[in-house]
């Protein structure tokens, strides 16, 4: 009977808890349904919603038509190492501020006896201030090498895509004229007059065409999306790439040996060699003239050290410089001289193809020598352009080095 009684009893309790525990529940579900909740005091509140923030998306910009020129402009205005680079460039240039503040709070600071916060009052208006700047030229100089390097891999793919077409349009010609020398050797073969392995002698000729045809479709495809890449643009399909106007301008080498000589001094490995020599310089002298020499005898040693070896670092720019400038510099004649050997090679087609055109025409010369012929030109006019693309490059390098 008292068991009964107890389970009577804890039975009452349940229920007793679990009937407000309901009520709770279904108030708060109704407060979410109707954007209301009670708060403590009892007193009905509105519900703020949450409202996610969708982060813009910069649109993609779509090309159907390009030119070498507007090229270089969307590698400004899209390449997005260049923007990370600018970020970077930013933030050095708030370091160098905060700096140069800094610089102006300690100027005059002075704690008798406390060697440690003197040499930091010191640093900080005279040595940080710099590093700071030097930093801040640094992340300038890596964002201007950056954007030559972009150019010049974006002129460099945009003339290969220019190769690479005319290659393709010669080799499909080739295999025009091969299908068509296919189709008379059939119809020689249905006529008896040849027996059918006279066609093997063109099977291979046929599958490396269409292998060619395939590899520099590949590379077309390659090239343009690497452009995609540096330009950060969308290319459609097809995409006319405008051709250069004209051949190259040639080097103007007048007065070489002098724009060689002097080149080292703008250059920026000269001017930050020299602006790290002017740091491990100041850092020297805070420690000479604001220590004890005896208790900081090794450091200063360490950093008379580093001022000779930054010293040392600085006479070696000139000459380093000089070398590279020489070694492009015949590369570049090098080049030259290829593209003149190219020009006569074309000249020497041409007139080839003229002899045999001449030659058909009085039929002392089948029509497929013509098209061998004409087939060699195109060949040679691909050799010629490959050695202007190959010249213009190493001008623009050569000339870039030069103006640093």
């Amino acid at each position: 009977m008292k068991k009964i009684l107890s389970l009577v009893m804890a039975l009452i309790v349940i229920i007793a808890v679990s009937v407000p525990m309901a009520t709770l529940a279904g108030e708060e579900t109704a407060g979410a349904d109707n954007t209301t909740v009670k708060s403590e005091t009892g007193e009905v509140v509105e519900a703020v919603e949450e409202v996610e923030t969708v982060e813009a998306v910069e649109p993609v910009t779509v090309i159907d038509t390009l030119t070498l020129e507007k090229a270089y402009e969307y590698i400004e205005e899209h390449n997005q190492e260049l923007k990370l680079m600018n970020d970077k460039i930013n933030l050095y240039e708030k370091q160098y501020q905060e700096a140069v503040a800094r610089s102006d709070w300690a100027k005059g600071k002075f704690i008798g006896g406390d060697e440690e916060q003197n040499v930091t009052y010191r640093k900080e208006e005279l040595l940080y201030p710099k590093q700071r700047l030097l930093e801040l030229d640094g992340a300038k100089h890596e964002r201007e090498e950056k954007l030559k390097e972009l150019k010049a891999g974006v002129k460099k793919q945009y003339l290969e895509i220019g190769v690479f077409q005319e290659e393709l349009a010669n080799t499909q010609s080739e295999l025009a004229a091969l299908d068509k020398t296919i189709e008379h050797t059939q119809t020689q073969i249905n006529s008896g007059s040849l027996p059918q392995s006279a066609l093997k002698q063109y099977d291979a000729q046929r599958v490396q065409m269409l292998s060619r045809i395939e590899t520099t479709q590949r590379q077309i495809s390659l090239n343009l999306k690497g452009l995609e890449r540096d330009l950060g643009v969308k290319l459609a399909e097809p995409t006319k790439l405008e051709p250069l106007a004209g051949e190259p301008v040639l080097f103007d080498d007048g007065d070489i040996a002098n724009e060689i000589s002097k080149a080292w001094e703008d250059s920026y490995d000269y001017l930050s060699q020299q602006g790290q020599l002017e740091l491990a310089e100041i850092e020297c002298d805070i420690i000479r003239y604001n220590t004890y020499i005896d208790n900081n005898l090794n450091q200063l040693h360490q950093l008379e050290a580093s001022v000779s070896n930054n010293q040392a670092k600085l006479e070696q720019v000139k000459p380093n410089l000089e070398a590279t400038l020489w070694n492009k510099y015949y590369e570049l004649k090098n080049l030259e001289g290829d593209l003149e050997i190219e020009k006569i090679n074309l000249e020497d087609a041409e007139y080839t193809l003229s002899i045999t055109q001449s030659k058909e025409g009085l039929g002392t010369a089948k029509e497929s020598s013509v098209v061998d012929d004409t087939i060699a030109l195109n060949q040679q006019k691909v050799k010629l352009q490959k050695a202007i693309n190959a010249y213009s490059l190493a001008v623009d390098e050569l000339n870039s080095l030069l103006i640093k």
